[in-house]
Formats: structure tokens, sequence, C-alpha cells
């Protein structure tokens, strides 16, 4: 589930939330697909030929340009929606347990909070653990656990998600052969590894996926989504980097110090418990879901783990859904 503020006080269930966008134009998917980014080309984790998955559900694949349809797919038409979800609104009304639109955006105009120029770096790619499961792109932030003492230590890869996500929750207070598909995934891991964090929003893009009007040197910054479908509003970094003073690693250090614990619905320590890790990845890195549910047995003969590949993008730890 993605991070919300109080799931006890969601009345209403909708789909807003404050994330990134990694949604880019390809040949492959539907040509009214939109360019937010061209830092990670996420067909590299794809399988539109179905050599390693069994089948999708409807969806097809939600990223890498999406489904183009007939004659090139027979999946549902659908332009593509990558995205990390960095904190679930859900609604704008607060009775229904959401947060009012014209609050969330004098918070994030106003300075308030804190947008580092955003750079990501994909970590692994996974089935989650629906049923039947999605297979997902995480960002999560490692090391886990920053090294706090040294103020000379390079930031954990991935830290401005959770440093985003902190802030956010603080101020409105609230193949047919698994082991083949996993292995192909895993290479371009490495690769996009090798190259470090990039960038999002390199090409300096606006909503609509035309140039900003007064674009500047860092133009990685958070979506505003109705749902992973419509983007209304974009807010461009306002905390910039270098991020080697000692002003800007101590009030870096001072926002990743704490974790939420949504057992208990309060904040700990970071690493309060020898799961941290692990919940790190699943509670603020950021996720892409690469497609919807995988139909029972998206391996064939494999047991039944997945089988119906889609794909999209929410954060506790990171994934970006794939099918």
């Amino acid at each position: 589930m993605p991070p919300v503020l109080d799931p006890s006080k969601s009345r209403v269930d909708g789909l807003a939330f404050l994330g990134l966008s990694l949604t880019r134009r390809s040949e492959y998917g539907h040509p009214q697909s939109i360019t937010h980014q061209v830092a990670f080309d996420l067909n590299e984790v794809l399988d539109r030929d179905y050599q390693y998955l069994f089948s999708s559900n409807d969806d097809g694949w939600l990223v890498g340009g999406g489904e183009p349809g007939p004659p090139n797919s027979y999946k549902l038409a659908a332009k593509d929606t990558a995205h990390v979800e960095i904190l679930r609104i859900g609604t704008y009304r607060p009775e229904w347990g959401g947060v009012k639109e014209d609050d969330i955006i004098n918070a994030l105009v106003s300075g308030k909070i804190l947008i580092p120029q955003i750079e990501v770096l994909p970590t692994a790619v996974v089935a989650n653990g629906d049923k039947p499961p999605e297979l997902e792109i995480r960002f999560d932030m490692e090391p886990a656990i920053p090294d706090f003492d040294d103020p000379t230590a390079p930031l954990p890869v991935n830290w401005g998600l959770r440093f985003l996500h902190n802030q956010l929750f603080k101020y409105f207070s609230f193949p047919k052969d698994e082991r083949l598909f996993f292995e192909k995934c895993d290479v371009a891991i490495q690769k996009w590894r090798a190259y470090g964090p990039k960038p999002l929003n390199g090409g300096a893009w606006d909503v609509d996926g035309t140039p900003l009007d007064n674009p500047g040197p860092y133009n990685s910054g958070i979506w505003l989504f109705v749902d992973r479908q419509n983007i209304s509003h974009f807010f461009p970094p306002n905390f910039l980097p270098p991020y080697t003073t000692p002003e800007k690693r101590k009030l870096i250090m001072d926002v990743l110090k704490d974790e939420w614990d949504e057992a208990s619905l309060s904040w700990k320590p970071v690493g309060f418990n020898s799961k941290a890790e692990q919940n790190f990845g699943n509670f603020l890195c950021g996720v892409v879901n690469l497609g919807e549910s995988l139909t029972q047995n998206m391996f064939g003969d494999a047991p039944p783990l997945i089988r119906s590949p889609s794909a999209s993008a929410s954060p506790q730890t990171s994934p970006a859904k794939t099918v």
C-alpha cells in the first residue's frame, strides 16, 4: 500500500498523490504518451514479446510508453503512466481523510517543503506480494541507514525520496522461467547502477510534456497527480545542489534520522527494529509498478507466483509498477 498519513481516517479512497513521473514516449508504446524523463528506458526491464512471462492482465505494460493497442498489441491501449508515489493524498476533501488541493499547492510553493534536485537510481525489479503479484521496479535508499557521524560520507542513493516523504508527512500531520526473467532485469539494474543516480526531468518538461517556461539548471522536482493518468502541477526543486556544505548536510540528516512506523502511526528513530532495512524498501524509497496483476502463473509451470504483467509506480520504498 502506498504511504498514507493515517489509513484509519481515510473514509473514501481516492487516487490523488504526490510523487515522481517516469513517463516516456516510446516507439513500442502508445503514441500519445508524454515524456517526463529520459534517464531510464524502462523497456529494458519489460517483456513485450512474452519470452519469459506467461501472460499479463488486460492492462499489459503500464510503463515504457504504455500499450499501443491493436495491431501492435492486443492489450487495452493506454498511455505510459509510470510513477512513484511519495504521499498518497487520496482525495482533496478533508472530511474524507484527504487534503485540500490549495493547501498542498500552497505548502509546496511556499518553500516550507524543501524539494531537492531529484536524482534516482533503480535498485531492483521484484514481484510484490499481491495475489496475483505485480512486477515493480524499486528505488530503495541505499544504505538504508545513512552515516550520521561522518559529514564527508556520500549521501545514500535515492535519499531525496525519503527526504521529501518525511517532510510531507510531518507537514500535513497525518518468463516462463522466473530466474531468467529476473536475471534479464538484473542486467539493466546493474547497468543503471554503473552510471549512478540521474535527474529525471533532465529535459525541463512541463505537465503536458512541453518545455517549462522558465527552466533553470536544476529541473527535476515533484508532481501532483489527480490520478496516475492525470498530472495537474509540477513543482521544481527549491533546495538545490551541491549538498556537501555542513549546513545542508546537517539539514538533510536531521530529516532522514526519523522513520515512520505504520503499525503505531508514529515517528521512530531510523533502524528502530531489526527489519529496518526491509521496511525501508516498502516504506519510502520508491516503487514503479511495471504492470498490474500477473495472472496466477506468470512463469508457465512455475508455482502460482505471477502470471500477468502490468506496470506503474509508487514509493514507500519506491517501486515502479511494470506489469
